[in-house]
């Protein structure tokens, strides 16, 4: 469903959603059950839970209709979006015919995160309270909410639930809300299957409502069978109208192994009038058909009555709502669909592929090309696909549509995509999204080998887009510039493309530095994509957008926003994309400096097979970012030496490729800060040089500077090539590097024996720490720091509360000291441990006296924490001391 347009505006609701389903004919009232309903006016929440087809939504549509003040909303997953949910639930609450017409519930409006807008709960929950009379908010499937975000609001309605509010929830399991503390004040009445299961005696009036009337010891077989199961039940019932024998029946049923509902739906499609079966039939093919469409199907201008009937007569559709036949939306069982489908396609191929044209002839033309590729796919006709394609692919690609376009591909074949430009140039861009850029150039190189003499504008925009998205993928910055400045050049790409167009312009000015205009060309492309409803631009507006926050040191803008990416893109599916695994990267950064590094690692895997060593090459920013992250995290873990290796590999692999500059200094800062904690001097050295290059004359430089100067016992240097950053006049890349740079500070002031300066200087690292909302790198300073830290705890004024928030992080991380590190010298004598030589041989080897190797050996083992040579060896492999690629530290 499209957003409306404003972005304070509801998202539109449709009527069938908020309106309790049609009671079907035949349903037998369960007196008992409404009693319970009935008595629980006087607790806050109503939870009926149980699997599915246990009758609970008819349950509730029952009981709702004989009532006053009940607002119904059907959940699906596309309530996962925090605004659509909202919005269903004050339209819901606006349909009640007891809100009054002035009532605020009329015209809240639903901000862009409500569930975290505490101005707007309050609103709500106020408006609600205004209500003068008791309202029943019924929330039906709420198994179908899982995002954290809705299921957040949906507690903190519960936690300040108006007195004149009354839950109903219905679920196929526990719902993640706080139930244990609604218990424990007796304001919770649940309804579990047990107590939906049917009993003797409701089991026989829905068989007598069928007209089935069976002997006592049949009845109590049946109930057995089906143990109370509504849906078995009722679909037996309707087997037994038709069945002969009903022993004979009874029987087989309870010889089937089979799963019941399997069998139950074997039977009845086997006894329904031939018509029906063949109509049915027909319509199986979509999983949600209207009258409209079921005559297309069947070819049937009864098809609203025949649906009707199926709708009333059997389970195997259920209506939504209470519209007219002709009007209604019906979905078939999935169960059901799978045995008609295999029955047809088993039978007759050639009419189910028919069917399958037709339905995707429809979708068409009512203006759903995904539901109409699907169709086209079953086909296998080319030809179709096509066309649909030529017609819907692009604006298919920006709205994220992706599986349904390779589906689609594969149809057409490998030969059909290398002959025409479009199908390849969106191979091409479908391939770099998965992370696959060899495949990508193969595609391009066909889609330019096709080129027509006479290109539409909107086929030359996308070659020239799909270029710029394999510069983004490749890492390669004055690519991206170039291709996107012929991309702003270009006035005749057309509306569609517009925010991708902006979007790619964005990127690559925000590559290149220029943030305050990759700023605008980002904001003016997600309300675009908003707007047109490409869903998947606007994750990567999202995303970059993110990264811009985290450059200026938004750390918070950037969590939101990355969040938001990140919940749109596992609702659609999108985590294995290159979009997907961006908004896992920025989450994974937010981690590691919430001082969350396990967080980190969860956050930065989930980008699946693109965060792995050995994945494509050609995505060079992302596998640096993931690398780096990975690595980092693991190192604070107290995985020094492969968290070392994790970063060191990822710094190798991007090899000379030009990165943004943010990348190359995150990359090296904290590479280089792992080295020196771990003793690796000539590793440190390297980085050092290597940064050098790709960020000169920033402040990052004279931090990593300062920092080998500290470990090599010279205060005085380091402080004074660190003094310019300090002071603000060399401005560093990343925004916490401030507070690193006075962490080091910190250091220098207590080597030099000044401890009133190392105080000032960690006042002012806890500042700046402070205000970007960064425990990192504090949580993970050296001990010393620590103790000072716990040291100065209620004399740090406004920054005690921060203060505690690091020392609590520190202690909840709980990860070993850093070891301290081995010279060169020792770590020659420590390569010859593991071997059977004496130490008289190894001082030989080593060209040195035994007693400086006894003097080495004893200073090993008092780094490892042992007394004895096979312990240290032991300890060293652990620690991965003995096969570290890395070069020793000097002196």
């Amino acid at each position: 469903m499209a957003e409306a347009t404003g972005e304070q505006a509801r998202r539109r609701v449709p009527r069938i959603k908020i309106t309790a389903p049609a009671v079907p004919s035949g349903f037998v009232v369960r007196p008992r059950l409404l009693s319970v309903l009935d008595q629980a006016r006087e607790v806050m929440t109503v939870l009926v839970c149980a699997p599915a087809g246990s009758g609970k939504t008819l349950l509730l549509a029952d009981w709702a209709r004989g009532h006053d003040g009940v607002a119904w909303v059907s959940l699906d997953s596309d309530d996962n979006d925090d605004r659509r949910f909202w919005s269903a639930i004050l339209g819901a609450l606006e349909a009640c015919e007891t809100v009054p017409s002035g009532s605020a519930l009329r015209t809240l409006a639903v901000p862009r995160h409500p569930s975290r807008d505490l101005g707007f709960l309050a609103k709500a929950v106020g408006a609600i309270e205004e209500v003068p009379v008791t309202v029943w908010l019924v929330l039906d499937d709420l198994h179908e909410l899982t995002d954290p975000e809705p299921l957040h609001g949906l507690e903190t309605l519960m936690r300040h639930q108006p007195a004149g509010l009354r839950l109903v929830l219905a679920s196929r399991h526990n719902p993640p809300l706080p139930l244990a503390r609604l218990r424990l004040a007796d304001q919770l009445v649940e309804i579990r299957a047990g107590d939906l299961r049917f009993s003797p005696d409701e089991a026989r009036a829905l068989l007598s409502s069928a007209g089935v009337e069976l002997l006592p010891e049949q009845a109590r077989q049946l109930l057995e069978q089906t143990e109370g199961w509504a849906a078995g039940l009722r679909l037996a019932a309707a087997s037994l109208s038709e069945a002969a024998d009903p022993d004979r029946f009874l029987a087989e049923f309870a010889e089937n192994d089979r799963a019941v509902a399997d069998y139950l739906i074997d039977e009845v499609l086997s006894r329904l009038p031939d018509e029906l079966r063949a109509f049915l039939r027909a319509v199986s093919v979509c999983d949600e058909v209207c009258a409209e469409l079921a005559e297309a199907l069947s070819g049937r201008a009864d098809a609203a009555t025949m649906l009707d009937t199926l709708e009333r007569k059997t389970s195997l559709l259920t209506r939504a709502g209470a519209e007219a036949p002709s009007e209604c939306w019906y979905r078939v069982h999935a169960l059901v669909r799978s045995v008609l489908l295999a029955e047809v396609s088993r039978t007759d191929p050639h009419r189910a592929a028919a069917l399958h044209t037709r339905a995707a002839g429809w979708f068409a033309a009512h203006g759903r090309p995904v539901r109409a590729l699907a169709h086209a796919a079953r086909t296998s006709d080319a030809g179709q696909v096509a066309g649909l394609l030529r017609r819907e692919a692009v604006t298919l690609v920006l709205a994220g549509e992706h599986d349904a376009l390779r589906r689609a591909l594969a149809v057409l074949g490998d030969q059909l995509i290398a002959e025409e430009s479009l199908f390849a140039l969106v191979s091409a861009f479908l391939q770099l999204e998965q992370g696959e850029p060899e495949l990508a150039a193969l595609h391009l190189a066909h889609a330019d080998a096709a080129w027509p003499a006479e290109p539409s504008a909107e086929v030359e925009t996308l070659r020239r887009l799909v270029r710029s998205r394999q510069a983004q993928v490749a890492g390669d910055v004055d690519e991206m510039v170039r291709t996107t400045d012929e991309l702003e050049r270009r006035s005749a790409r057309g509306p569609v493309l517009d925010a991708v167009a902006l979007l790619h312009r964005g990127t690559a000015l925000m590559a290149a530095g220029d943030r305050d205009e990759a700023r605008d060309h980002l904001r003016t492309a997600l309300a675009a994509a908003r707007d047109r409803g490409q869903d998947y631009v606007a994750i990567q507006c999202l995303t970059a957008l993110g990264w811009i926050a985290g450059s200026v040191g938004d750390y918070p803008l950037m969590n939101e926003l990355a969040g938001e990416a990140d919940s749109e893109a596992t609702r659609r599916g999108w985590e294995q994309t290159v979009a997907g695994a961006a908004a896992c990267v920025l989450l994974a950064y937010g981690a590691l400096l919430r001082g969350d590094p396990a967080a980190c690692v969860k956050q930065a895997g989930r980008a699946g097979r693109l965060a792995v060593t050995g994945s494509p090459p050609g995505i060079q920013s992302l596998n640096l970012l993931l690398g780096v992250l990975i690595g980092a995290a693991r190192f604070e873990l107290g995985d020094w030496t492969g968290g070392l290796r994790r970063l060191h590999e990822a710094r190798l692999a991007v090899g000379d490729a030009r990165l943004p500059v943010g990348e190359n200094a995150l990359s090296a800062v904290l590479e280089h800060r792992a080295a020196v904690r771990f003793g690796l001097g000539e590793l440190a050295q390297e980085v050092l040089g290597r940064a050098r290059t790709s960020l000169p004359e920033s402040g990052e430089i004279a931090l990593m500077r300062a920092r080998a100067q500290l470990v090599l016992g010279r205060p005085g240097p380091a402080a004074k090539i660190l003094r310019p950053v300090l002071d603000g006049v060399v401005p560093t890349v990343l925004p916490w590097s401030v507070a690193e740079a006075w962490l080091v500070e910190t250091e220098i002031a207590r080597q030099a024996g000044d401890q009133a300066r190392a105080v000032t200087a960690l006042t002012e690292a806890l500042s700046v720490s402070k205000s970007l909302g960064v425990l990192f790198p504090l949580v993970t300073a050296a001990p010393e720091i620590i103790e000072l830290i716990s040291a100065r705890r209620g004399e740090l004024g406004g920054l005690d509360d921060f203060a505690a928030d690091v020392l609590a992080t520190r202690r909840a991380l709980g990860a070993p000291p850093v070891p301290a590190p081995l010279t060169k010298r020792e770590r020659s004598v420590l390569r010859l441990l593991p071997t059977l030589r004496s130490l008289d041989e190894i001082a030989q080897d080593l060209t040195v006296s035994p007693n400086t190797v006894k003097t080495h050996v004893r200073s090993i083992y008092a780094k490892l924490g042992v007394k004895r040579r096979r312990d240290a060896v032991s300890v060293a492999v652990e620690r991965g001391l003995l096969d570290t690629p890395y070069p020793p530290l000097d002196g």
